[in-house]
């Protein structure tokens, strides 16, 4: 392993690594059928998840594609994937962290910007909208446990979306409608009031025949009245935090933003430990407002939105490690962060009408999911496979650098993919924390987007990311 982590081009080695990957991932040649069975045991919960995510990257295309009934109708499919996956986990005894993980992800992609953006628009205020909607699912499933089994804190976000999308199919898209449901919705899932955890299908037979109603329903879905069924199925949930108490949203912000006597040794320690999350919470920013960027046609400015979240996500780990801030929750934040600006604004740069520039962003988005979720390389301080915060790095450089060109645009994110599933491994680059060349590399990088109105001021991303790859142990292992 030594010899292979000091050669200077190991992240350019044969793509043998992505076989071995597939080995592991779909079992060995001499598998037996027992052995399959007890993948698909292990699976099947995570199958649903990734279907789940599926139907939320279809959403989002969908919606960008204009088709909002499809839309709306992939957001609800979610949400039954959603009720199925816990208990087919929980019945199978096949619970796993992996799973949590991909279950967040899944409900970040299908409940949080597939449901945001089903209230888009051109104007500002729709879009600051939709970002606020993304940040308040976003800090739900980052913060808002309730420490209680089988009780969640705040209404969760599969019933919002559930609400959103049924209520946008009656009324015919009615922007007003929409805008104040959305509000109410947000509102309800940041308050503190309790939720019972909703196992359907591990219940009552009444409720198990409710969810195979919903499933009835989907095969009703060019009768626009069938969504009716889901909006009254979520309505319980609504009512109860309309009959409790509103002091818990006051509860919530007095947490989030300090108790009025707060001294200003309290408001330091709060800054010192959420600085880092801070600058998460920035990257997210940063992947939704090119999302929404890509989805106005403003392509350049998608472009570089992605740029500066890679700052972003390069400033913010070593900042939480600086101020001794690590923790799970902003592991967690980073990382949602890291899949809504690396993987599906990314994605969405490659983005048409044509159906194979659409699976190609499925693919894209599904394989930064994977990277998130499988690739440990089980060695301090080394990836395996190419970290997809440089892939989106190189992307976004080249699609600006090129003018948007369809056809490079298609073979660097097929390269970008391979190198991603690869078994090679990459240096962590803990450029803020080496030599003193990375932090001015870093320095010329924030330089550079100020220059931004310049296309060739990309050309820097473009060679900062191609040395990585290229080079990687021998220009950008970590020297601490």
């Amino acid at each position: 392993m030594k010899s292979v982590l000091n050669s200077p081009g190991f992240g350019i080695t044969g793509s043998s690594g992505l076989f071995q990957c597939t080995n592991k991932l779909f079992l060995s040649d001499g598998a037996t059928g027992l052995q399959i069975k007890e993948f698909a045991r292990k699976n099947a919960a995570n199958a649903l998840s990734v279907g789940n995510m599926v139907m939320g990257m279809a959403s989002i295309l969908s919606s960008l594609n204009g088709h909002h009934h499809a839309a709306c109708w992939l957001v609800l499919i979610g949400y039954l994937l959603d009720l199925a996956d816990g208990a087919v986990a929980r019945r199978l005894g096949a619970c796993s962290a992996l799973g949590a993980k991909l279950d967040d992800f899944a409900d970040f992609t299908t409940f949080g910007i597939a449901t945001a953006l089903l209230l888009r628009t051109t104007d500002l205020l729709d879009n600051i909208l939709c970002m606020c909607y993304v940040l308040s699912v976003f800090v739900r499933l980052c913060f808002f446990s309730s420490g209680i089994p089988f009780v969640y804190r705040g209404l969760p976000c599969i019933y919002s979306s559930a609400i959103l999308a049924s209520a946008s199919m009656l009324s015919g898209r009615n922007l007003a409608m929409l805008r104040v449901i959305a509000v109410a919705m947000i509102l309800f899932m940041i308050s503190q009031n309790f939720y019972p955890h909703d196992r359907v299908l591990e219940s009552q037979a009444w409720k198990k025949a409710v969810f195979a109603g919903g499933v009835v329903m989907v095969f009703c879905s060019s009768f626009p009245p069938a969504c009716v069924y889901y909006l009254l199925c979520c309505e319980p949930e609504t009512i109860m935090i309309l009959l409790s108490p509103s002091s818990g949203l006051f509860q919530c912000t007095n947490k989030l933003f300090l108790s009025d006597g707060a001294t200003g040794l309290q408001i330091k320690e709060f800054a010192r430990k959420n600085a880092a999350n801070a600058l998460s919470v920035g990257n997210m920013v940063m992947g939704m407002a090119s999302i929404l960027s890509s989805i106005n046609g403003h392509h350049h400015a998608a472009c570089w939105l992605v740029l500066i979240g890679y700052l972003l996500d390069l400033a913010d780990g070593a900042v939480a490690r600086r101020l001794g801030a690590c923790s799970a929750s902003g592991a967690k934040l980073d990382d949602f962060a890291d899949f809504t600006t690396f993987g599906i604004a990314t994605a969405l740069l490659l983005r048409t009408s044509d159906l194979l520039d659409n699976i190609l962003c499925m693919c894209y988005v599904l394989i930064v999911l994977f990277r998130l979720c499988f690739f440990q390389s089980g060695i301090p301080f080394v990836f395996r496979g190419l970290p997809c915060t440089y892939s989106s790095a190189f992307l976004a450089s080249a699609s600006i650098l090129s003018g948007g060109n369809l056809a490079m645009r298609r073979v660097v994110a097929v390269a970008m993919i391979l190198f991603m599933i690869s078994q090679n491994f990459y240096p962590h680059d803990r450029v803020l924390e080496s030599q003193a060349w990375k932090k001015a590399v870093f320095a010329g990088g924030i330089v550079m987007v100020f220059c931004s109105s310049f296309p060739p001021a990309c050309v820097y991303y473009l060679l900062w990311s191609v040395s990585y790859i290229l080079f990687p142990t021998s220009l950008w292992s970590s020297k601490v």
